[in-house]
C-alpha cells in the first residue's frame, strides 16, 4: 500500500512537471489555431500564458508539497520496511535504520527524477500543444485555488528582482526572434523555402545602404559629353541601356543622365542640338543612406535612376528600381541580357557561386551565416572571400568556414569571378 501512495505521488509530480513544460514550450499561434477550432483546452492554455507567473507559481508550489510529502511519507513508511533486511547481518546491525534510509531516499530519488521529471518533461517538449490543451483545465483550477499564495510568492519574487535590478523581459518580438521564427516555419514545411528567402532580403533590405544596392563604378555604363552625335548615338544603339551617365573625360566628372528616347527623339527633328540642353540632372546620394531612404527619395521625385557618391565627392555607382527590385526578389535579367544564375549546385552537392552575388547569398548556403551590414565593408561573396583570405586572389585559394570549404575557381582579371563552397 506505501508504495502504491508513493508511485501515485510521483505520478502526480510528474503531471506537474509535464504540465509546466507543455505550457511553456507552446506556441501562442498554434494554440490560437485550436481555439478557432472550438478547443476550450486551448483557451485555458491561453488564459495561463497571459499571467504565466501565475500557473508557474502554482505548479512549482504542487511540485514542492508533493516532494516534501513524498520524501517525508517514504522516509517514515519504506525505509521501515527495509532496516529488518540489513538487521541480519551483524557487521551493519548498528546502523541498519540508517542504511535503510539511505538507500530508501535514493530509490525514491531515482523513480522521482525518472517518472517524475525526465520522462514527463521529454514527453512535452515533443508534443506541447495537445498536451497543454489536455492538461490546462486542470492547472488553471489549482492555480485558482492556490491563488492566494501564488500573489504572495509572485509579489515576493517581483520584490527580489527590483532590488536585484531585474527587469521583466519584453514580450515584443525582437527581428532576429521574427527572423527565427520565419525560418523555422520554413524548416518545419508550414511556409514554403522560397518565401522565407524572400523574407529574409526583405529583413536585410531594411539594414542596406546605398553601396550595398548600387551597380559598382566597373560595371557602370558611361558616355563621354564631349562625343560627337555619331558617337553618342552609335553608343546608344549598342547598349541595352535605356538611361546612361554623360560625363566629362571621366565618371568622377559626372554631368547628368541621357535618356536614350529624349536623345533620339531630338534626332528626329533634325538640326543641331546640344547634348547638354537634353540631359536630365541626375538625384546623388552619398554611399551611406539608408536603403528605405533611397527608395523613398526615388519615389518622392519620380525618378528611377541616382547616381552614388563616396565622402570624397567620387563617383561609385548608380542605382535603379530594377537594382532594388533585385536587391529584395533575386535576379531579374534586363531584356536581351544573357541570364548567368548566381547559384549553380553541381552533380556532387558542391555549389558554385559568382563572385559578384550580393553577401547575403550565403545566407541561404551556409547554415547560421549572419550578416552585420553596419560593420561590413564589402556587399558581394567576392568581398567576403577578399576580406577572409587578407591577400590579391589566385585561383586554388581556399579557406575553411563555419563546417564549409570556401575556394576561389575563377578570376577575371584581378576579381574572383567564380567561388565554389563545399560542406566539409
Amino acid at each position: 500500500m506505501e508504495l502504491l501512495i508513493l508511485l501515485i505521488l510521483i505520478l502526480i509530480n510528474g503531471f506537474f512537471a509535464l504540465s509546466e513544460i507543455a505550457l511553456v514550450s507552446s506556441k501562442k499561434s498554434r494554440l490560437e489555431q485550436r481555439k478557432r477550432s472550438g478547443s476550450k483546452g486551448a483557451i485555458k492554455a491561453l488564459k495561463l500564458l497571459e499571467e504565466s507567473e501565475n500557473f508557474l507559481s502554482a505548479i512549482q508550489v504542487g511540485i514542492t508539497l508533493i516532494g516534501i510529502v513524498t520524501g517525508v511519507y517514504g522516509g517514515m513508511n519504506i525505509a521501515d520496511d527495509v532496516a529488518p533486511f540489513f538487521q541480519q547481518f551483524e557487521l551493519i546491525k548498528p546502523i541498519a535504520n540508517e542504511l535503510a534510509l539511505v538507500l530508501t531516499i535514493f530509490i525514491i530519488t531515482y523513480v522521482s527524477i525518472v517518472l517524475g521529471e525526465l520522462v514527463p518533461k521529454t514527453m512535452a517538449m515533443g508534443n506541447p500543444e495537445p498536451i497543454a490543451v489536455k492538461v490546462a483545465p486542470t492547472i488553471y483550477f489549482i492555480s485558482n485555488l492556490f491563488y492566494p499564495f501564488v500573489k504572495l510568492l509572485s509579489g515576493s519574487t517581483n520584490f527580489v528582482n527590483k532590488l536585484l535590478g531585474i527587469k521583466k523581459p519584453s514580450e515584443h518580438l525582437t527581428e532576429a526572434e521574427l527572423r527565427q521564427l520565419i525560418k523555422m516555419a520554413s524548416i518545419e514545411g508550414v511556409i514554403e523555402k522560397e518565401q522565407n528567402v524572400l523574407h529574409e532580403k526583405v529583413f536585410y533590405f531594411s539594414d542596406k545602404k546605398a553601396k550595398h544596392l548600387m551597380t559598382p563604378r566597373v560595371d557602370v555604363d558611361w558616355i563621354d559629353i564631349d562625343k560627337s552625335v555619331e558617337e553618342i548615338k552609335s553608343f546608344l544603339l549598342k547598349s541595352n541601356h535605356s538611361k546612361v551617365i554623360c560625363c566629362k573625360g571621366g565618371l568622377d566628372d559626372f554631368k547628368g543622365v541621357l535618356i536614350s528616347k529624349d536623345f533620339f527623339k531630338s534626332l528626329a527633328v533634325g538640326g543641331a542640338f546640344n547634348i547638354e540642353d537634353i540631359i536630365m540632372e541626375p538625384l546623388v546620394l552619398p554611399e551611406a543612406t539608408n536603403a528605405q531612404k533611397v527608395l523613398e527619395l526615388l519615389r518622392k521625385n519620380k525618378i528611377h535612376f541616382c547616381c552614388v557618391i563616396n565622402e570624397y565627392g567620387g563617383f561609385e555607382g548608380i542605382i535603379t528600381l530594377h537594382d532594388i527590385f533585385e536587391n529584395i526578389v533575386g535576379q531579374i535579367p534586363d531584356d536581351g541580357e544573357a541570364f548567368e544564375p548566381e547559384v549553380f549546385v553541381r552533380e556532387d552537392k558542391s555549389i558554385l557561386v559568382s563572385g559578384d552575388a550580393p553577401i547575403e547569398t550565403l545566407s541561404e548556403l551556409i547554415q547560421d551565416f549572419t550578416i552585420d551590414f553596419e560593420t561590413i565593408d564589402y556587399t558581394t561573396v567576392a568581398g567576403f572571400v577578399l576580406h577572409c583570405i587578407g591577400k590579391i586572389p589566385r585561383i586554388g585559394d581556399r579557406f575553411e568556414y563555419m563546417g564549409y570549404l570556401i575556394e576561389v575557381v575563377d578570376i577575371d582579371k584581378n576579381m574572383i569571378d567564380k567561388v565554389l563552397i563545399k560542406k566539409i
